[in-house]
């Protein structure tokens, strides 16, 4: 497709649109901040794992209210099959699986069929760097000493850089992404690289493709979505115990996670909400 950057002469290139906030991205120090301080705040984290994963308990309190908890994260194996053909005996099959288009690379003919039954596309703008943009990576390698009270302070002051970065990076790139000259083109050049206009994975509508070609294609093709597993659970569907028959547990991983202490007491009061939600959908269901 055509570029839309603009030709002063042979060699200036007139930087518009998503082009140009590429380039005060760059420019402005934003992007390597970034990327120093998420490296920075990994090390940290890795170093604060190493400290305590061999300890018996699984929440720490570190000076200045960080908490450290390790989280048991279950592995699952899910008979897919069986799952499917248990919420299609509900009725509940369309409203619960998804289906998207990279399934069927390998079978073009059947993307034509579901051509009619599309979503709308959802884009989302990425950039592709030359050797002046790969300049702004950070390739320094970085280490903290063992000592719990200064992890806990580097770890306060580089989340708290690391979450201002990110809130100014993403308003920008929402910004390119919504930019009607990369809109058009697809792709835009700048000093530091190519912006590109890139989509997310097409998906189709299953309640249609359900309608026009029954739920043997959703159960051939479709994957459940776990998400939404959940809110019929929580409205009193089917219980947790019918679902775990078709789950089993072959690993439990634990996840090291770093946070601020008024930051836990959120989340527990938010999972509360959360539960409570579930339990009127359950009662009113």
């Amino acid at each position: 497709m055509k570029k839309t950057n603009i030709l002063n002469n042979e060699n200036d290139l007139v930087l518009i649109g998503a082009a140009r906030l590429m380039e005060d991205i760059f420019e402005s120090g934003l992007y390597r901040g970034m990327k120093t301080v998420e490296k920075k705040l990994d090390c940290i984290k890795k170093t604060i794992r190493k400290q305590f994963e061999n300890g018996e308990s699984k929440r720490y309190e570190l000076p200045h209210d960080v908490i450290v908890k390790f989280v048991p994260s279950p592995v699952y194996e899910t008979d897919e099959l069986g799952l499917k053909e248990f919420l299609n005996d509900y009725g509940l099959l369309p409203q619960l699986i998804t289906l998207k288009a990279k399934t069927f690379k390998d079978e073009p003919d059947i993307l034509v069929e579901l051509t009619p039954f599309q979503e709308p596309m959802k884009f989302f703008a990425q950039f592709y760097l030359n050797s002046k943009g790969k300049l702004h990576l950070d390739n320094e390698e970085y280490f903290y000493e063992d000592s719990i009270e200064l992890l806990a302070i580097n770890f306060l002051k580089e989340k708290s850089s690391f979450e201002n970065d990110q809130k100014k990076y993403k308003k920008i790139m929402g910004e390119i992404s919504a930019c009607p000259f990369l809109r058009q083109s697809r792709t835009l050049k700048s000093t530091y690289g190519t912006c590109r206009l890139r989509s997310k994975d097409v998906e189709f509508n299953t309640q249609s493709v359900y309608n026009e070609l029954g739920s043997e294609f959703l159960i051939n093709y479709g994957q459940v979505s776990l998400k939404s597993l959940e809110d019929f659970i929580a409205k009193g569907y089917f219980s947790s115990r019918d679902i775990m028959k078709f789950r089993k547990v072959i690993d439990i991983k634990l996840r090291c996670v770093v946070m601020e202490k008024d930051k836990e007491i959120k989340q527990s009061e938010f999972f509360h909400q959360q539960i409570m939600r579930k339990t009127n959908l359950r009662r009113f269901a």
